[in-house]
C-alpha cells in the first residue's frame, strides 16, 4: 500500500550537473521500491520514518516551468524517482509535465525502469530530441521480483524499447546496479543491444544507510556470494570488476557498441 500525497512546492526545475541543465523530479519517492535504491539514504527520505517505497509525493508548482529559461537547453527526468512509477499510468503527471514543455523544445533525457515510458512516444515526437535510458541490474525477472518488487520486468522493458525504437525514439541502457555474482552484463549486452545506442555500467554503490540492509539481501538471496562481497566490499579487492570491464569492454566492442564503464 503506497500513501500518495500533493505536497506545494515554488518550482520543479533544479540546475544540474548530471548531463543536463535541467533536473525535474515530479515525485517524491518511489514506489518501485527497489532494495538498493541510494535516494532512500538520501536526508530528506531517512529521515521521514516511513519506509522507502510506501510513500509518494506529488509535486505540485506554485507556477508552471519557466519556458524561457529551458528554451532549447536539456532537462533530465529524473534523478531522485522515476517519473514513469506505477503511480503516472493513472495519473498522468509526467505525460501532463512534458506537453506543458513542448513550447521551450528542449532536449529531454528519461531515465526509468518502467514500460509505461512508450505511452508517451506520441509527445517525444514533438521535442527536437529525446532519449529514454532504461535501467536493468538483471535480465532474470525472478530477482527483479525481489530487488524491484515494482518495477517492468526485462521483459516488458524490451518491448517497450523495441516500441520506442521503431518509433525513431533514442534509446540507452543504463546496467546498474551490477550485483556482483548476480548482475549478467553479457546477457543484458545480448537483450539490448539490437535497440540501444549507447549502455552504462555501474556497480552497487553502497552508502552508510544502505549498506547492511544490502548486504544482508545478497546473503539471504544468495549464501554462497557472502566470500565474494567480503572480498570486494570489505577488504577492497578490485579483481573482479578489473575481469568484468575486460569482458565489457570486449563484448561492445565486438558489437560496435558505445559504451561507458563508470569503475
Amino acid at each position: 500500500m503506497v500513501t500518495v500525497r500533493y505536497v506545494k512546492v515554488k518550482s520543479l526545475l533544479s540546475p544540474t550537473k548530471l548531463g543536463a541543465d535541467f533536473v525535474i523530479n515530479p515525485y517524491v519517492g518511489c514506489p518501485h521500491g527497489c532494495v538498493y535504491c541510494y535516494a532512500a539514504c538520501m536526508r530528506g527520505a531517512a529521515e521521514r520514518g516511513e519506509p522507502w517505497g510506501s510513500y509518494l509525493d506529488v509535486k505540485c508548482p506554485a507556477a508552471p516551468p519557466d519556458l524561457a529559461k529551458l528554451y532549447r537547453r536539456s532537462v533530465l527526468l529524473s534523478s531522485m524517482t522515476d517519473a514513469y512509477n506505477p503511480y503516472e499510468e493513472r495519473a498522468g503527471v509526467t505525460r501532463a509535465l512534458l506537453r506543458s514543455l513542448v513550447p521551450a523544445q528542449p532536449d529531454v533525457v528519461i531515465i526509468t525502469k518502467s514500460a509505461l515510458v512508450s505511452r508517451d512516444v506520441d509527445i517525444f515526437r514533438e521535442f527536437p530530441r529525446v532519449k529514454v535510458v532504461f535501467s536493468f541490474s538483471s535480465t532474470d525477472d525472478d530477482f527483479r521480483r525481489r530487488a524491484e518488487p515494482h518495477a517492468s520486468s526485462p521483459a516488458r522493458k524490451l518491448a517497450a524499447m523495441e516500441t520506442l525504437r521503431g518509433a525513431g525514439v533514442e534509446v540507452g541502457v543504463m546496467a546498474a546496479p551490477i550485483f556482483p555474482g548476480i548482475t549478467d552484463c553479457a546477457k543484458i549486452i545480448e537483450a539490448c543491444a539490437p535497440f540501444v545506442s549507447s549502455m552504462t555500467f555501474d556497480t552497487l554503490n553502497l552508502r552508510a544507510g544502505n549498506r547492511d540492509k544490502i548486504l544482508n539481501f545478497v546473503k539471504t538471496l544468495r549464501p554462497s556470494l557472502a566470500p565474494l562481497y567480503r572480498r570486494i566490499y570489505a577488504e577492497g579487492d578490485r579483481a573482479y570488476w578489473r575481469e568484468l570491464r575486460a569482458c565489457i569492454e570486449a563484448d561492445c566492442g565486438a558489437r560496435g557498441l558505445k559504451f561507458s564503464i563508470f569503475f
